[in-house]
């Protein structure tokens, strides 16, 4: 018989959690804020006209003079049938700042509209989340998801048709200043919605799922391939690496929650999850993909799942060692009495009883009779109030209870 915390668990059903690391977020790129930047061949869904949310992670290695100077992502031109589109940049005494090119309600194109931060709310070398959105009222900048500025314009946007779009570098392509970022940079998230704050702080800092509603453009370059990077979503905008360095160095580590399996007799059951599948012995089990399972042979039990962004976990293993185990009374043969100070185990119809333990709520054996007689005590008086576990052993079965002592 094995006396550990596992058998406890299986048998009281007590659940148990622990976390794992989701890796993930495992690469962000460097821009050498000359040479460096992403390029993109196609901008599929990029030309946006009406709400608009930017976002990446940054670490910038030098401001530069302006507000402007460093280019995040950038989706704005002039050189080519006037100004229009938008662009996310940083710079100056730490500054972020976003703008595009206005259209009134009449539909009058006017110039830019932009919106720029207070100084220092931007620190070199290290890493912070930004975003500039704009609902047809507002534009708004926020800085790991908290608004550090707004500002009011009706209207909407005329898209860019002339260049598409760059990372870390102007994407017009008629400018002999390139505006180049220097840092690294992150998680690029392009919206074709204004994200609102409680969204944008909620997940700032996590992956999020390539088919969240309105997002048209995200990369997060951890599938680069030599020097191509994915558009994580259906829009298929492949990045091309100009001069472009991967790094090891990124803002988060995507914290996944493993699964907690919870046992009540033999069933089991795993808390919430995107998809299931139930191990037995380290091997899946053939169509047992579901959040519960239902035991059919003793061993060792795990589930693994995958979370709403694809990341994997695999719970802790629950032991199993009570298939074909008889409840104690249910056949009249071994009767337990839980009286004032005591407990008292009884074998009737000539069973012979080879070994009894008494097991507490967290799996710790509290008292063991070694060849108990066919009536057995054991005092309480000690022991602290609670539910525990009598297990008693006969030649040819297994006999357990649940009981609380006082």
């Amino acid at each position: 018989m094995k006396k550990s915390l596992l058998i406890a668990v299986a048998l009281i059903g007590i659940s148990i959690q622990s976390f794992a690391q989701c890796t993930a977020n495992t690469k962000s790129i460097i821009l050498n804020g000359t040479t460096s930047y992403v390029s993109f061949a196609t901008d599929n869904n990029l030309q946006i006209d009406s709400a608009i949310t930017v976002e990446a992670w940054i670490k910038p290695s030098a401001f530069g003079t302006n507000h402007y100077s460093n280019s995040i992502a950038c989706k704005h031109s002039w050189s080519l049938n006037g100004e229009q589109g938008f662009v996310l940049r940083c710079g100056g005494a730490g500054q972020l700042s976003f703008t595009f090119c206005g259209v009134d309600s009449l539909g009058n194109v006017l110039t830019w509209q932009p919106i720029v931060s207070p100084s220092n709310v931007l620190t070199l070398n290290t890493w912070t989340h930004v975003a500039g959105s704009f609902d047809g009222d507002s534009s708004r900048l926020f800085v790991n998801g908290v608004q550090v500025a707004s500002q009011y314009f009706h209207g909407s946007m005329k898209p860019n048709t002339a260049f598409p779009m760059r990372i870390g570098r102007l994407c017009d392509a008629g400018q002999t200043d390139s505006r180049a970022f220097n840092g690294q940079i992150d998680e690029v998230r392009i919206w074709n919605i204004a994200k609102p704050q409680a969204e944008i702080l909620a997940g700032y800092n996590r992956h999020i799922s390539p088919t969240s509603n309105g997002l048209v453009g995200y990369w997060n370059f951890n599938i680069a391939s030599g020097t191509t990077v994915p558009d994580q979503t259906s829009s298929g905008n492949t990045g091309t690496f100009n001069t472009v360095t991967l790094s090891t160095n990124v803002p988060f580590y995507q914290a996944t929650t493993m699964p907690v399996i919870t046992a009540n007799g033999l069933n089991l059951s795993s808390t919430s999850a995107f998809t299931y599948q139930w191990n037995y012995n380290g091997q899946p089990i053939a169509n047992a993909t579901t959040q519960n399972y239902t035991v059919t042979q003793n061993g060792t039990y795990t589930v693994s799942i995958t979370d709403s962004i694809g990341c994997p976990a695999i719970s802790n293993p629950v032991i199993i060692n009570t298939v074909g185990v008889q409840e104690i009374g249910n056949a009249q043969q071994i009767k337990l009495y839980n009286g004032d100070g005591y407990i008292r185990i009884d074998a009737n119809n000539g069973i012979e009883l080879k070994d009894i333990c008494l097991y507490n709520c967290g799996g710790s054996l509290i008292e063991e009779l070694k060849n108990p007689t066919s009536s057995n005590t054991i005092s309480t008086d000690r022991i602290i109030p609670g539910v525990y576990l009598v297990m008693v052993m006969t030649e040819n079965d297994i006999y357990r209870s649940k009981l609380f002592i006082k």
